[in-house]
């Protein structure tokens, strides 16, 4: 009958009890039916031989003898020690409730820890695309004409927002524009004369007393607002030097061979 060696998991200490005979000569691998850790088990170590002593060796080699009788070697009886088999373990210890639970937060908490992780650096990943956006607006928009409009409307928006969380935002004008229109003069079929363009504005007073009347910057520009013509523009009537509350003045100017490969005429009053 085989013997038995008793087993420990490595990893969560739970003892098993097993054949010794299937682990001789070279040992084996062993895998615990607790969790699931697979170790290598070493063949047990064999039994060192009882060495039974002679009778000389009791008897210190002498010969002991009676009268009448023949001379014979006392023998004295033999103590032997057998060693007990191990006691089999039948059932495995069961594993710690504490170490489990600890083991399930440490898990919870590597991927709530993950996720937040992940969250963060596509908030920055955002961030910086939106500070390069408004870095690189002029280069962008003339590679990707579509989004000229966006990222106008994108880049007023951010200077608002700056201009109101630093307090400077600037005052609402006393002015406001309107009627602003340009006309070609030449370029229809068969029309002579000198080729021209006709712009004009008006500038209304919407504050409660007389002001100044301001000047107007005039741009010719190109599909992705670069300028090909600019010019201050002054009230068409020159002695019209203020504009009385509530009333309009006219702004005119004629711009002569203006560039053919313009997109819009952008009208602003001067700061």
């Amino acid at each position: 009958m085989s013997e038995n060696i008793v087993l420990s998991c490595p990893d969560c200490a739970t003892r098993f009890s097993a054949p010794a005979d299937k682990f001789i000569p070279n040992g084996r691998q062993v895998r615990c039916s607790n969790c699931k850790h697979t170790w290598f088990q070493a063949a047990p170590a064999a039994p060192k031989p009882v060495t039974v002593p002679d009778v000389a060796t009791l008897t210190g080699g002498k010969t002991i003898s009676t009268e009448g009788t023949t001379s014979v070697t006392a023998t004295a009886p033999t103590k032997v020690k057998v060693a007990a088999a191990p006691t089999a373990i039948a059932a495995s210890t069961p594993p710690n409730r504490t170490t489990i639970r600890d083991e399930i937060v440490e898990r919870e908490r590597r991927r709530g820890g993950g996720f937040f992780t992940w969250l963060l650096w596509t908030l920055v990943l955002l961030l910086l695309a939106a500070i390069l956006a408004y870095i690189f607006r002029d280069p962008l928009a003339r590679a990707v004409p579509s989004l000229a409009p966006t990222l106008e409307r994108y880049t007023e928006r951010v200077d608002t927002t700056a201009q109101r969380l630093i307090g400077t935002q600037a005052p609402a004008s006393s002015f406001a524009l309107a009627n602003i229109r340009y006309d070609l003069k030449g370029y229809d079929e068969g029309e002579e004369g000198e080729k021209s363009m006709l712009v004009e504005a008006q500038v209304k007073n919407t504050s409660d007393e007389e002001l100044p009347a301001p000047q107007l910057r005039m741009r010719i520009v190109d599909e992705y607002n670069d300028p090909l013509h600019a010019t201050i523009i002054g009230p068409e009537d020159m002695d019209a030097t203020t504009i009385k509350p509530g009333e309009s003045t006219r702004y005119f100017i004629r711009v002569p061979e203006p560039p053919t490969d313009f997109a819009r005429v952008l009208v602003d009053l001067e700061e």
